[in-house]
């Protein structure tokens, strides 16, 4: 993170990791209380460039904010407390974890 911050900025770390390590096909989990953050909103960008399968978005604040109009699958906390959102995300996180090990153990 550190050499990718230094490198290109903080607004550009996470579409340099993308663009080093992503591959077609993965998946990008997307996370931004505001929904506005540059570096997310480069990194879907940087997903859609080398054809991830899909963005999922955990937003809150604003409906529609630049981080949700990229996403595939959009999970939007209508709330504008930070605090609030992110324990939302956490849910969200841990209910999307339990399910693809759910579904790692099925097969």
């Amino acid at each position: 993170i550190t050499c990718f911050a230094n490198d290109y900025g903080h607004s550009n770390w996470m579409k340099e990791g993308i663009n080093h390590y992503g591959e077609k096909g993965d998946l990008l989990i997307s996370i931004s209380s505001s929904g506005k953050s540059k570096n997310i909103v480069n990194a879907c960008n940087a997903a859609r460039e080398r054809k991830f399968s899909s963005i999922i978005t955990l937003t809150g604040f604003a409906f529609n904010n630049p981080v949700m109009r990229k996403g595939d699958i959009n999970f939007w906390v209508n709330s504008k407390v930070y605090n609030f959102i992110e324990n939302t995300h956490q849910i969200i996180l841990l209910s999307i974890s339990d399910y693809i090990a759910k579904t790692k153990i099925e097969k």
